[in-house]
């Protein structure tokens, strides 16, 4: 039970390592391109930010999904890498079908995915929301700027 929990949990903290990283920098490119485009606050500029934020998320979390596929196929519960990421976006997700199970001696993993899934689909909604916050604020400032009242 102790090396399942310990090999969970260090997967999970490479894993947060990882979004968190990757967040971070975009984050940051993110704000510089939106600093430099000032009065580019049109339709199609927060769309292609926000498409680019989604993207590189959803990259992010289809990385942590193989780096677990890969840790169970390491541990010998898979012998294919499509079923073990198949099993590991449902751990993930939290979905929980049960239509592929762990052996006991790993099953602990599983909830320690899905657990590390919830924090990181939390972090990408709020990293989301930063996003389109930015953006609203901007066609605020804009919108007064230019002698118009704000909505």
């Amino acid at each position: 039970m102790l090396l399942p929990l310990l090999l969970g949990s260090a997967t999970v903290f490479v894993s947060m390592a990882i979004q968190v990283a990757v967040v971070v920098v975009m984050l940051r490119y993110l704000l510089r391109i939106v600093n430099k485009q000032q009065r580019s606050s049109g339709f199609g500029f927060d769309t292609y930010v926000i498409s680019i934020v989604l993207l590189i998320l959803f990259v992010g979390h289809l990385a942590q999904i193989g780096i677990w596929a890969l840790l169970f196929m390491y541990l010998g519960e898979f012998s294919d890498f499509l079923t073990a990421f198949y099993h590991s976006a449902v751990n993930f997700a939290s979905l929980g079908y049960g239509d592929i199970v762990m052996s006991e001696k790993w099953r602990l993993l599983g909830a320690l995915e899905a657990s590390n899934g919830v924090l990181m689909f939390g972090l990408s909604a709020g990293t989301m929301l930063a996003v389109m916050t930015n953006l609203f604020s901007r066609h605020r400032t804009s919108s007064t700027d230019n002698g118009k009242q704000p909505n």
